[in-house]
Protein backbone atom coordinates (compact mmCIF):
# COMPACT_ATOMS: atom_id res chain seq x y z
CA UNK A 1 0.00 0.00 0.00
CA UNK A 2 1.40 3.37 -1.06
CA UNK A 3 1.24 6.21 1.49
CA UNK A 4 -0.12 9.13 -0.54
CA UNK A 5 0.35 11.40 2.47
CA UNK A 6 4.02 11.69 1.54
CA UNK A 7 3.06 13.51 -1.66
CA UNK A 8 3.38 17.26 -1.09
CA UNK A 9 3.28 18.71 -4.62
CA UNK A 10 1.15 18.32 -7.71
CA UNK A 11 4.26 17.37 -9.68
CA UNK A 12 5.02 14.51 -7.28
CA UNK A 13 1.42 13.36 -7.70
CA UNK A 14 1.66 13.44 -11.48
CA UNK A 15 4.76 11.24 -11.42
CA UNK A 16 3.04 8.65 -9.23
CA UNK A 17 -0.15 8.86 -11.32
CA UNK A 18 1.84 8.17 -14.47
CA UNK A 19 3.52 5.17 -12.86
CA UNK A 20 0.18 3.88 -11.54
CA UNK A 21 -1.27 4.12 -15.06
CA UNK A 22 1.62 2.13 -16.49
CA UNK A 23 1.15 -0.52 -13.83
CA UNK A 24 -2.62 -0.58 -14.34
CA UNK A 25 -3.20 0.31 -10.68
CA UNK A 26 -6.49 2.21 -11.02
CA UNK A 27 -7.02 2.54 -7.26
CA UNK A 28 -3.64 4.12 -6.69
CA UNK A 29 -4.15 6.41 -9.68
CA UNK A 30 -7.54 7.57 -8.37
CA UNK A 31 -6.27 8.14 -4.82
CA UNK A 32 -3.28 10.13 -6.02
CA UNK A 33 -5.50 12.08 -8.44
CA UNK A 34 -7.67 13.11 -5.49
CA UNK A 35 -4.56 13.98 -3.45
CA UNK A 36 -3.34 16.17 -6.31
CA UNK A 37 -6.65 18.04 -6.36
CA UNK A 38 -6.52 18.55 -2.59
CA UNK A 39 -3.00 20.00 -2.84
CA UNK A 40 -4.12 22.37 -5.63
CA UNK A 41 -7.20 23.45 -3.73
CA UNK A 42 -5.20 24.45 -0.70
CA UNK A 43 -2.52 26.31 -2.66
CA UNK A 44 -4.76 29.32 -3.29
CA UNK A 45 -4.93 32.83 -1.88
CA UNK A 46 -7.78 32.11 0.57
CA UNK A 47 -7.52 28.57 1.91
CA UNK A 48 -9.86 29.51 4.79
CA UNK A 49 -12.93 29.63 2.50
CA UNK A 50 -14.14 26.04 1.96
CA UNK A 51 -16.18 26.95 -1.13
CA UNK A 52 -13.13 28.49 -2.80
CA UNK A 53 -10.95 25.52 -1.82
CA UNK A 54 -13.55 23.09 -3.23
CA UNK A 55 -13.77 25.12 -6.43
CA UNK A 56 -10.00 25.03 -6.98
CA UNK A 57 -9.96 21.30 -6.28
CA UNK A 58 -12.59 21.01 -9.02
CA UNK A 59 -10.58 23.19 -11.37
CA UNK A 60 -7.48 21.08 -10.72
CA UNK A 61 -9.41 17.87 -11.44
CA UNK A 62 -10.76 19.23 -14.71
CA UNK A 63 -7.40 20.61 -15.81
CA UNK A 64 -5.74 17.27 -15.04
CA UNK A 65 -8.30 15.50 -17.25
CA UNK A 66 -7.70 18.09 -19.99
CA UNK A 67 -3.95 17.58 -19.70
CA UNK A 68 -4.29 13.82 -19.98
CA UNK A 69 -6.62 14.14 -22.96
CA UNK A 70 -4.32 16.56 -24.81
CA UNK A 71 -0.99 15.03 -23.79
CA UNK A 72 0.34 18.28 -22.33
CA UNK A 73 -0.38 20.60 -19.42
CA UNK A 74 -3.66 22.31 -20.17
CA UNK A 75 -5.42 25.05 -18.26
CA UNK A 76 -9.13 25.74 -18.44
CA UNK A 77 -8.60 29.24 -19.79
CA UNK A 78 -12.22 30.31 -20.16
CA UNK A 79 -13.05 29.13 -16.65
CA UNK A 80 -10.11 31.04 -15.21
CA UNK A 81 -11.18 34.17 -17.11
CA UNK A 82 -14.74 33.83 -15.84
CA UNK A 83 -13.54 33.47 -12.26
CA UNK A 84 -11.42 36.60 -12.55
CA UNK A 85 -14.43 38.51 -13.94
CA UNK A 86 -17.26 37.13 -11.78
CA UNK A 87 -15.68 35.34 -8.84
CA UNK A 88 -15.87 31.74 -7.68
CA UNK A 89 -19.43 31.74 -6.31
CA UNK A 90 -20.99 33.39 -9.35
CA UNK A 91 -19.10 31.01 -11.64
CA UNK A 92 -20.55 28.07 -9.71
CA UNK A 93 -24.04 29.57 -9.90
CA UNK A 94 -23.71 30.16 -13.65
CA UNK A 95 -22.54 26.58 -14.25
CA UNK A 96 -25.42 25.21 -12.23
CA UNK A 97 -28.10 27.35 -13.85
CA UNK A 98 -27.15 26.92 -17.50
CA UNK A 99 -29.10 24.64 -19.78
CA UNK A 100 -27.18 21.54 -20.74
CA UNK A 101 -24.13 20.26 -19.00
CA UNK A 102 -20.65 21.67 -19.37
CA UNK A 103 -17.84 19.64 -20.89
CA UNK A 104 -16.21 19.73 -17.47
CA UNK A 105 -19.27 18.18 -15.83
CA UNK A 106 -19.40 15.45 -18.46
CA UNK A 107 -15.68 14.68 -18.20
CA UNK A 108 -15.70 14.52 -14.42
CA UNK A 109 -18.84 12.39 -14.19
CA UNK A 110 -17.55 10.04 -16.90
CA UNK A 111 -14.45 9.43 -14.75
CA UNK A 112 -16.50 8.89 -11.58
CA UNK A 113 -15.27 12.18 -10.11
CA UNK A 114 -18.70 13.68 -9.53
CA UNK A 115 -17.57 15.22 -6.23
CA UNK A 116 -15.61 17.72 -8.33
CA UNK A 117 -18.58 19.06 -10.28
CA UNK A 118 -19.86 22.57 -9.68
CA UNK A 119 -23.32 21.16 -8.97
CA UNK A 120 -21.91 18.97 -6.21
CA UNK A 121 -20.18 21.98 -4.62
CA UNK A 122 -23.37 24.06 -4.76
CA UNK A 123 -25.37 21.24 -3.15
CA UNK A 124 -22.65 20.64 -0.55
CA UNK A 125 -22.47 24.29 0.47
CA UNK A 126 -26.17 25.02 -0.02
CA UNK A 127 -26.26 27.81 2.58
CA UNK A 128 -23.78 29.77 0.47
CA UNK A 129 -25.95 29.85 -2.67
CA UNK A 130 -29.39 31.02 -3.81
CA UNK A 131 -32.13 28.42 -3.34
CA UNK A 132 -32.86 28.21 -7.08
CA UNK A 133 -29.22 27.30 -7.77
CA UNK A 134 -29.25 24.71 -5.00
CA UNK A 135 -32.50 23.19 -6.28
CA UNK A 136 -31.12 23.06 -9.81
CA UNK A 137 -27.86 21.47 -8.62
CA UNK A 138 -29.78 18.78 -6.74
CA UNK A 139 -31.95 18.09 -9.80
CA UNK A 140 -28.91 17.66 -12.05
CA UNK A 141 -27.18 15.38 -9.55
CA UNK A 142 -30.33 13.26 -9.15
CA UNK A 143 -30.75 13.04 -12.94
CA UNK A 144 -27.25 11.55 -13.17
CA UNK A 145 -27.80 9.23 -10.17
CA UNK A 146 -25.19 11.09 -8.16
CA UNK A 147 -25.68 10.88 -4.38
CA UNK A 148 -26.31 14.22 -2.74
CA UNK A 149 -23.53 15.42 -0.47
CA UNK A 150 -24.05 16.04 3.21
CA UNK A 151 -24.56 19.80 3.57
CA UNK A 152 -21.77 21.76 5.21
Amino acid sequence: MYDIGVLKTVEQCRIVMERAKKLGDDDLYRNVFIRSCEISGRAIDDPSDPVVVAFYETLAAYEQLLSEKNGRNQQAGRTRQKVSRKGVRQTLIDWTMQDGRTTGFEALVDKGLYQYTGEFIVARFAREFPIDAVDRAKQVLAKHNIPLPAPE
